[in-house]
């Protein structure tokens, strides 16, 4: 059953997998994590998260961290430390965030957020989503629909070296009329360091609602495992069907590859939605290749065939997607995707 821990959560029949991550002793104290290497931390980090592996939504006995510090802390303190050398994506810019210096992602120590608010435009099962829309991202897609979010400026939050007291307060609040934590943007990915600083604060609140990890899902395998134990549902936005599209469209090597190794990987811990966007002059290679992959390897993931595109930003002139979709594309997706069987 497509999204079948989501409803549980969201019925309150499971915890939110960080909720869970924060009950489970990380096995040292803050002093020592702050000084342990950051390959000695992820050793005890995947020794921690193995219960995940065997089960996505283990049951912890009762935890009150004292002393020692949680999963989830162990979780953020990571994220921290990798931005000292980040290599939270794919592109491995190794530029030292925490020095306020920023990568292909435009985002350098402290996060940054637009806006926080109900969304009822985003699949029926996610609405009323409480999204959040991060700043920046990993990709430079010519055609971003978001282009001010993910490429443009906007005003710091409160989020670098702490969790944004503001932000969460605003999420509390709301937690009687969402469904879920929806993080997106721009992209989530390159935020993971004070998204998981904010969900540490989000658990003394005791926030019960899952967590959405709105993304490319262009990260490196570390980062990604440290989402495992976080993420209640990987929203997946799969653009291309091959590593040429994705390095024409928006400036990624490897897409394909990394996608689907991604992909792959966060099927056995987290629930999975995947995203769709059909692009005018790639139904053939796009679409065609990513409704086969996904109907042979992730067939209870739930998928959403997207007619939405519209020319935007540095697409208006260009010649291939500079138009919109025509009504024989919209049938060829259309046939793809439901002789698949994914709709």
């Amino acid at each position: 059953m497509p999204l079948k821990s989501y409803f549980q959560i969201h019925k309150g029949e499971l915890s939110p997998r960080y909720l869970i991550s924060h009950r489970i002793p990380g096995g040292i104290d803050s002093n020592a994590a702050g000084i342990l290497a950051l390959d000695d931390l992820f050793k005890i980090h995947n020794k921690l998260v193995q219960p995940f592996n065997e089960n996505p939504n283990p049951e912890i006995p009762g935890y009150s961290p004292s002393d020692e510090i949680s999963l989830l802390e162990l979780k953020a303190i990571i994220a921290r430390k990798m931005l000292d050398k980040c290599s939270i994506c794919e592109n491995r810019c190794h530029v030292n965030r925490n020095e306020g210096k920023r990568g292909k992602c435009r985002v350098g120590a402290k996060s940054m957020y637009v806006s926080e608010f109900l969304h009822f435009g985003e699949e029926p099962e996610l609405v009323p989503s409480h999204t959040v829309f991060f700043t920046g991202c990993t990709f430079e897609c010519i055609f971003c629909q978001n282009w001010d979010i993910a490429h443009g400026d906007a005003a710091e939050s409160d989020a670098g070296f702490r969790a944004d007291i503001n932000l969460a307060m605003k999420i509390v609040e709301k937690a009687n009329y969402a469904k879920n934590l929806n993080l997106v943007g721009g992209n989530p990915d390159q935020h993971i360091a004070s998204i998981l600083e904010l969900l540490i604060l989000l658990a003394s609140f005791k926030y019960k609602r899952p967590i959405v990890w709105n993304s490319n899902l262009y990260m490196t395998p570390e980062a990604l495992m440290l989402l495992s134990g976080v993420a209640d549902v990987h929203l997946a936005d799969f653009k291309y069907g091959s590593n040429e599209c994705g390095r024409e469209y928006s400036g990624v090597k490897n897409y394909w590859d990394f996608i689907t190794r991604n992909l792959l990987a966060v099927n056995s811990v987290s629930d999975i939605l995947i995203r769709h966007l059909v692009l005018p002059g790639h139904v053939e290679c796009c679409t065609s290749n990513i409704t086969k992959w996904v109907a042979e390897n992730l067939p209870d993931a739930q998928f959403n065939l997207m007619f939405q595109y519209r020319p935007e930003y540095k697409a208006l002139n260009h010649p291939v997607i500079g138009r919109y979709l025509t009504e024989s594309e919209k049938s060829l997706a259309r046939k793809l995707a439901s002789d698949a069987g994914l709709i």
